[in-house]
Formats: C-alpha cells, structure tokens, sequence
C-alpha cells in the first residue's frame, strides 16, 4: 500500500527497478575486474574498452557508474582520491562517448565506419585518460612536467593497445551490446 507524502513534503517518484538492466550492468563490472587480472604489463588493459561498451549498452550514466564501481572493488585497491578521481573522470568520458556512439547509430555503420570511427575513439579518450591521470599523479607526487614527460611512453603503449581492441574486439562487440541496448529501452 504506498501512502501519500506528509503535510509540505515532495512525493519522490521512483522508476522501477529493471532486474536486467541491473544484471547487464553486474556483467560489465565482473569484465572490467576481469581484465585487471590479465594486465602484467602496464597500460594493458581492457578497462576502456569494456567502460565503452557499457556507455553503448546502458547509457552515460551506465558507463559511468561501470567505472565508478570498479574503481571502488580494484583488487589492487583504491588509487589515492585525486589519481581516482581523474580515473573516474577520464572513464566517466569513455562511458559517455559510448552512449554517444549508440545513440548517433554508428554500430549500425558499415564494418570500416565502425573501424575508423572506433580507432579514433579509441585514441581520443585513451590519450584524455592518460594526460588526467598522469596530471593528477604529476600534482600528488610532484613535478607535473616531468610527470607528464615520463608518461609518454607509456601512454604512447596504452593508445596503440586500445586502438587495437577497440578494432579487433570492439567492431563487433559495440554491434551485439546496440541490440541488446534496444530490448532495454522503456518503450519494449
């Protein structure tokens, strides 16, 4: 029996919660903390990736929300608050970039629309990612310059492996999570 909100206050609204959106979204997680286990070399990584399809599959708010939780089950533990901050930041990014990318239709495209269009992703948001958190790292420890010259390697390595995920397993994938991102839709 749902009963009508005192004198003066606002009655809440409250969507219903959907089991299979709630469980698609358990699924990204559980591949996000997956693919932390494979990375042994640094900037390997199928993080952004997986933050992506979220964004294609969920929404921002879905992409967003994928990071925000893993940040916080890391099996290697939390990164100080500033560094995870910049992660969520630069993750929270990809997730929108995907919802984006859904919602302007392009897993639809032909195979090479979805492969250039995804390579450029890929480099645009890994190289955001990588220049947010090396700045936070550069302003937690100290010098930010240095800080920055130092991860270029690095973020050179994590931009060339995330184009070729984003090629080799997101062409496909982005296709299979936009079907799948319609069954969600409220209007079925």
């Amino acid at each position: 029996m749902r009963h009508p909100p005192p004198d003066g206050a606002a009655a809440i609204e409250r969507s219903p919660v959907d089991a299979r959106r709630i469980s698609y979204a358990a699924l990204m997680v559980a591949a996000a903390l997956t693919g932390v286990y494979a990375e042994t070399i640094p900037n390997f990584e199928v993080l952004t990736l997986v933050v992506f399809c979220s964004g294609v599959l969920l929404g921002a708010r879905g992409g967003v929300l994928t990071m925000l939780i893993f940040s916080l089950l890391n099996p290697y533990g939390p990164a100080h608050p500033l560094v995870m901050a910049a992660q969520v930041a630069g993750e929270a990014l990809t997730g929108a970039a995907g919802a984006a990318f859904a919602t302007a239709g392009l897993p639809e495209r032909p195979v090479p629309v979805r492969i250039a269009s995804l390579a450029v992703a890929a480099l645009l948001l890994t190289a955001t990612f990588d220049l947010l958190t090396n700045l936070a790292t550069g302003v937690m420890l100290g010098p930010v310059r240095l800080t920055l010259l130092q991860g270029i390697p690095f973020a050179l390595w994590h931009i060339g492996w995330n184009i070729v995920l984003f090629v080799a397993l997101g062409t496909p994938l982005v296709g299979v999570f936009a079907h799948y991102r319609t069954r969600l839709s409220p209007s079925r």
